[in-house]
C-alpha cells in the first residue's frame, strides 16, 4: 500500500518579500511579519505555522504561512502599508562646526600639523 503524501510548501515573509520585488533582509520585514501574525490569530483563532530562516549568522524559528493563507500576507502588506506612511522620520540633525585655533587649521590631525607663521602657544 502505498500513500501519496503531498507537502504544501510554507511561505515566509522574507519569500512573500522577494515575489514583491523587495530583498528578503528588508527593514520593515519583522513589523510586516507581526502585523500578519495578528491578522492570522484574529482570522483563525490559533497560531500561524512556523519554519527555520537563517538570520544574522543561526537558524530561527518564523511564521510560515500555507498557500491557502497566503491571503493573510496580502492584508498584512495592506494593512502595513496604509500606516507606513503615518509617521515622519526625525530629520537628521546637523553636525556642529568643527572649532580649531589658527595653529590646527587644516586637516585637525595632530600629526599631520603643519606650522604657520604665528607664535606657537602650545605643543600641538
Amino acid at each position: 500500500m502505498s500513500t501519496t503524501q503531498i507537502i504544501e510548501r510554507r511561505t515566509t515573509v522574507a519569500e512573500f518579500l522577494v515575489r514583491r520585488g523587495l530583498p528578503a533582509d528588508w527593514r520593515f520585514g519583522s513589523p510586516l511579519g507581526r502585523v500578519a501574525a495578528e491578522i492570522y490569530r484574529s482570522t483563525y483563532r490559533r497560531e500561524p505555522g512556523t519554519g527555520f530562516r537563517w538570520i544574522n549568522g543561526r537558524f530561527r524559528r518564523v511564521m510560515a504561512y500555507l498557500p491557502s493563507e497566503l491571503h493573510v500576507l496580502t492584508a498584512a502588506w495592506e494593512q502595513y502599508g496604509s500606516t507606513a506612511g503615518r509617521w515622519a522620520f526625525p530629520a537628521p540633525r546637523p553636525r556642529p562646526a568643527p572649532t580649531q585655533s589658527a595653529a590646527w587649521r587644516g586637516s585637525g590631525d595632530a600629526m599631520r600639523w603643519t606650522p604657520t607663521g604665528e607664535p606657537m602657544r602650545s605643543h600641538p
